[in-house]
């Protein structure tokens, strides 16, 4: 969480001591405005949200113990405002460290579940027995390129919509059904072209979107994925600039903030933002 305070323009913060400065220094300021949500376990929770610009800012939380004293925990960035990437099923658990939470998304276009890091985790904590409807997803990147997009004739997209289409009614049937066979021969005729073709192209003129992990960490994703829209913003604290992508990958709509020292290359709609994501996510209940 440190390493990503940086993307939404903390980048001078680097060593504990610093950070810890910092930290105190929001939560010394901004104290009353705390929010406390009691747990039914009789635990009481608190979290200060800063906001450092018009989307985005910084969220420190903790618990309170007896005598009123305020306990910190942790801290991570998070945007404002952002879309609805989701309706599908989705489901909160905390960690096993006992303090952060995780969402679990389970939507049939990416063909895998989606764990992200719970931002409004006091939300959950405070209506746990209401459902989810729907899921907005936004990430953190500290490293990233634009890249051209992929020439595609009309016939092109349209052959391109119609397997997203194909695969979303394949997840739908159940299991076991006899279906699976025809996305199997498919994926056979798939990986035959790319064998072919990666012989003489580029793989990023091959791969138009990639939502796949990345590393060890359940919640970070490689990600490559159509810009649809983007904005700066200032960093009232530090002043440093801030890129805010509105990204398209797998069908699914989410956004990216970076620091715009970070990102190689000009951010125009239509071009390709590729970089690993620390993945975040805002249930709507």
């Amino acid at each position: 969480m440190q390493n990503y305070i940086r993307s939404i323009g903390f980048s001078m913060y680097k060593k504990k001591t610093e950070v810890r400065e910092l930290l105190d220094k929001i939560q010394r300021e901004n104290i009353a405005s705390a929010r406390i949500v009691v747990t039914k376990e009789k635990e009481r929770l608190w979290e200060i949200r800063k906001d450092i610009s018009p989307s985005l800012g910084l969220c420190i939380h903790g618990y309170m113990e007896n005598l009123g004293v305020f306990i910190r925990e942790g801290f991570y960035p998070y945007i404002k405002n952002t879309v609805t990437s989701s309706t599908s099923s989705c489901s909160a658990e905390r960690y096993v460290d006992g303090i952060n939470y995780f969402g679990m998304l389970d939507d049939g276009r990416l063909g895998m579940s989606l764990i992200f890091r719970l931002s409004n985790s006091l939300d959950y904590i405070d209506n746990a027995n209401t459902s989810i409807k729907s899921t907005s997803l936004f990430g953190f990147c500290n490293d990233a390129k634009v890249l051209l997009p992929i020439k595609q004739s009309v016939a092109e997209l349209e052959i391109a919509k119609q397997r997203i289409f194909n695969r979303d009614l394949f997840f739908e049937v159940p299991k076991f059904s006899t279906d699976s066979i025809n996305l199997t021969e498919e994926d056979v005729i798939i990986n035959s072209t790319l064998n072919s073709r990666i012989q003489n192209e580029d793989l990023y003129s091959i791969v138009d979107t990639l939502f796949m992990p990345f590393g060890m960490a359940t919640d970070m994703y490689s990600i490559i994925g159509k810009i649809l829209d983007f904005s700066q913003e200032e960093n009232s604290e530090t002043g440093e600039t801030i890129v805010i992508l509105k990204i398209e990958s797998s069908d699914i709509i989410f956004t990216i903030a970076i620091r715009k020292d970070d990102l190689q290359g000009e951010p125009l709609i239509g071009r390709r933002f590729k970089g690993n994501v620390w993945l975040n996510g805002r249930i709507k209940l």
